[in-house]
């Protein structure tokens, strides 16, 4: 099964046509709810559409770990979450980190056995997982 994203609307629309430019496949917020609902699709919502699916998340909000519901609709529906580890990135730096990761996160999404996690996505491209708490 082919790897897919759906990206959070706090990545921008440029930073999901750079990564379709990329060939990976990316779906947003707007194309699965529609552009009006899609402004107001809570967290949980479209997490929960992406574990539906077996899609894996994007985001440049790394606090989401931090929010309970949210932590738990990731675990409760097996998605595997990337975040962006500084938020303040610039456009260029976003789409690189994500390209320098994908092969990795490739490699954890085709990982059925390790459940839902969250995964931060340094600059360099390295992932650290964040949730659920490594020992």
């Amino acid at each position: 099964m082919p790897l897919e994203f759906l990206a959070d609307r706090n990545l921008g629309k440029r930073v999901v046509a750079a990564l379709r430019e990329a060939r990976l496949t990316v779906h947003t917020l707007a194309d699965v709810f529609g552009e009006t609902d899609s402004q107001l699709v809570e967290d949980t919502s479209w997490i929960a559409h992406a574990g539906s699916r077996r899609w894996a998340c994007l985001t440049k909000d790394r606090r989401i770990r931090h929010v309970t519901l949210e932590r738990e609709c990731v675990v409760d529906h097996g998605v595997k979450l990337f975040a962006l580890a500084n938020a303040n990135l610039n456009f260029a730096d976003m789409i690189a980190a994500f390209l320098a990761a994908r092969r990795r996160m490739a490699e954890l999404c085709a990982d059925d056995g390790s459940g839902g996690q969250i995964w931060v996505v340094q600059r360099d491209g390295r992932l650290e997982v964040v949730w659920p708490q490594p020992d």
